[in-house]
């Protein structure tokens, strides 16, 4: 299992945002069942600012990420559930809290490199027995301010369980800007969205793919400078990453 970059140094003190709404792709149809969409859907108290800036169906924003700790921005989570739904581990792939009959351990990848196969193997439950499942739940949480967004300064969130397409791509874009560059945060990306067909055999199903692109063209520049002067303020200046 593929661990995250890890950033042992001492980080600097930022501004903790407040979280001013969630970004989904999603919505219940008319007769109240889950829908998945090819754009994105503000919600929460601000989403009129949101498709003031986008529009009513945006397949494209372009985002910054406050921070370069992937724990804070970019966080992947790992659970494993029985068929009661209690909690026998959760971790980020690398490190998990993991329940021994009394008490959660704290146990790695690192000591142990089949422990998710382990613990599948040793509690077992109605998705791993499925064909090609291995029972665990990924949820990936995406926390990042959006400049063109104006009038509130906060982050907003977006999460996924799109394991197949959209977590591998956003994990490694950005694990990989972090391994490159060294740091993640004030640069811009597009967060984009488009529909997928299954390659499943008979199965002309689609469902949403999102991913994550670094666009730091000039016309991105341009716009997300002009929109992220009142967050640059607040902060108390440039975060010397332009």
């Amino acid at each position: 299992m593929k661990g995250r970059i890890k950033r042992p140094e001492a980080q600097q003190s930022r501004l903790i945002l407040p979280r001013v709404g969630q970004i989904k792709i999603g919505m219940k149809n008319a007769n109240g069942y889950p829908q998945s969409v090819d754009y994105f859907i503000p919600t929460g108290k601000y989403a009129g600012l949101f498709t003031q800036a986008y529009g009513e169906k945006p397949q494209t924003i372009q985002i910054v990420f406050p921070d370069d700790d992937p724990a804070k921005v970019c966080n992947e989570r790992y659970e494993y559930r029985d068929d009661d739904g209690r909690l026998i581990a959760a971790g980020d792939g690398d490190t998990f809290q993991v329940w021994d009959g009394k008490k959660y351990e704290t146990l790695t990848t690192e000591k142990y490199p089949n422990l998710m196969q382990s613990i599948t193997k040793r509690y077992p439950n109605k998705k791993s027995r499925q064909p090609d499942c291995d029972g665990w739940e990924v949820t990936l949480t995406l926390n990042f301010i959006v400049p063109l967004v104006r009038g509130v300064a906060g982050v907003w969130q977006f999460a996924t369980k799109g394991t197949a397409s959209t977590i591998p791509q956003i994990r490694e874009t950005f694990d990989g800007m972090l391994a490159e560059r060294g740091f993640c945060k004030g640069i811009i990306f597009d967060l984009n969205v488009q529909f997928a067909t299954t390659q499943k055999p008979g199965d002309k199903s689609r469902f949403p793919v999102v991913s994550l692109v670094p666009n730091e063209s000039p016309d991105n520049v341009l716009r997300v400078r002009k929109a992220w002067e009142p967050v640059k303020q607040l902060e108390g200046g440039d975060n010397g990453n332009e």
